[in-house]
């Protein structure tokens, strides 16, 4: 299937670790991305989901948030690095955040009696600043190009471990001045219950305050514990929010709820637009006096704090399943030269009925001792392979000799040249008639004189034993007549 992604896989220059997030159109994975000098940073990437991969409106989506969201450059925002494609996979490079999203936080918050309220305000606060930032955001002639967020939620704000919030997730972001990332009649983009209503009634000319109602949404449920409009489904819901009726005020049903961050709420949470506020960063300015002086939180490590006593063990967790991610990588990294070598040489690898069988086991997740072995083992295989190797090379040497030692002797040589001793081995008995010795017949005088033979020196050993010859019989039967080699059957 076209946009499969597995770990270990590399797109473009990025290593893809580890799966860390999953959502309705996209996966967020751990990465690395590495350098020269061993060089190597951790980032996230976002890629599109298989399913999603072959819809047109989806992947402009996903362009479109990379095209605004790289635009943007704020502390308190997600930084996008960089977007790329490869084989099929459309993917989305973002700064690595050691954090949790909001949510997860929210929820660990109320096994513990709630959020403080100088946590919860500051997380708030920063978050409308990244979302201010978002909505300056300005074109080559300095012109607002009107970008909206349009999914500002819970799971879209994290908090890193260090106590900073940052904005995340600009997947179905609109730019609304240029007219992008519109929206097809009945269609809605969002997460229904941090939706504004003009979003809902799918309204052309939404704008900022839509993220603003969002926000405050976010805010409430934050400092309360309760969302402001959930329902019992999604219809009753957008109902709920679309109606004209206000949001149930806080203190109605916490007294000692601060009467200056009710006053943020309910004007952020104005079902008309012209009655919120006109910016984020007017929000931020309320909400950084709508608690007493003594309940303020003005430093990130007191929310860092806060953080790490609620997740630490969360925090822990991952940052060892990235090490081991890590750890196993270098491993595949360190195995997988080999594979692309010729495995004859690489893996000693040898034919068993035509199927070639590594004798190298390429394993990730063997352990050290065993990758420690490896080279032990490859030494022992060539040295196997070289001496069978030799043993079938001195097979061959004296099968050869031994065909070239039954042939005819050779009694001569072209003139010029001495024979060798190898051409004077004695003929096999079987030749010679067992009661007498042939002679060589006489040499007709026209056949010129053979050439002196050179005898072995005496030092030099025999290569066969040879028993002592008896003495020449006297016989007055002629020698066989040589045969003629043109009438020889078979030649």
């Amino acid at each position: 299937m076209s946009g499969m992604v597995a770990p270990g896989q590399v797109l473009g220059r990025y290593e893809l670790l580890m799966p860390v997030a999953a959502g309705g159109m996209a996966m967020v994975w751990a990465a690395r991305l590495k350098g020269t000098r061993g060089f190597q940073k951790i980032v996230a990437v976002k890629t599109m989901l298989p399913k999603l991969s072959d819809e047109v409106q989806f992947e402009q989506m996903f362009l479109d948030e990379a095209s605004l969201a790289s635009q943007v450059r704020h502390p308190h925002v997600v930084e996008i690095l960089d977007l790329g494609e490869q084989d099929g996979v459309l993917f989305l490079v973002m700064e690595w955040i050691d954090g949790m999203p909001l949510n997860l936080l929210m929820k660990a918050a109320k096994a513990v009696g709630g959020m403080p309220l100088p946590i919860a305000t500051r997380i708030v606060m920063q978050a409308c600043a990244g979302l201010h930032a978002c909505h300056e955001l300005r074109d080559g002639k300095g012109e607002l190009v009107g970008l909206v967020h349009r999914d500002v939620s819970p799971q879209n704000i994290l908090v890193t471990y260090d106590g900073v919030t940052k904005v995340v997730d600009f997947g179905v972001a609109k730019a609304t001045a240029h007219g992008g990332g519109s929206t097809a009649a009945g269609q809605i983009k969002g997460k229904v219950g941090y939706m504004a209503p003009e979003q809902i009634e799918g309204e052309e000319d939404m704008d900022r305050r839509a993220d603003i109602f969002a926000m405050g949404i976010v805010l409430y449920a934050l400092t309360t514990g309760k969302h402001p409009f959930r329902r019992e489904s999604d219809a009753a819901t957008m109902y709920n929010i679309c109606s004209a009726q206000p949001v149930l005020p806080p203190r109605k049903f916490l007294p000692t709820y601060p009467e200056g961050l009710e006053r943020v709420i309910l004007k952020s949470l104005a079902k008309a637009p012209t009655d919120r506020y006109a910016t984020a960063n007017d929000m931020l300015r309320d909400l950084d006096q709508a608690l007493p002086a003594n309940q303020r939180v003005i430093t990130d490590d007191e929310v860092a704090l806060f953080v790490r006593k609620l997740l630490g063990d969360k925090l822990q967790e991952r940052r060892a399943t990235l090490s081991d991610a890590l750890l196993r990588a270098d491993r595949l990294n360190s195995i997988s030269p080999l594979r692309d070598a010729d495995l004859s040489s690489a893996t000693g690898s040898v034919s068993n009925g035509g199927v070639s069988q590594s004798l190298l086991p390429l394993d990730p997740n063997a352990t050290t001792t065993e990758l420690s072995g490896l080279g032990r083992s490859r030494k022992k295989t060539f040295v196997i392979g070289g001496a069978a190797l030799l043993l079938g090379v001195s097979a061959l040497t004296v099968a050869l000799m031994t065909h070239g030692e039954s042939a005819q002797p050779v009694t001569g040589a072209p003139a010029g040249e001495t024979p060798s001793t190898e051409s004077l081995t004695p003929p096999k008995k079987a030749d010679v008639p067992q009661h007498e010795e042939a002679k060589p017949a006489p040499l007709p005088s026209a056949t010129p004189p053979q050439p002196t033979v050179v005898q072995t020196p005496s030092t030099a050993r025999p290569r066969y034993p040879q028993a002592p010859r008896p003495p020449a019989a006297t016989s007055s039967k002629p020698p066989p007549a040589k045969p003629d080699w043109k009438l020889t059957p078979g030649f």
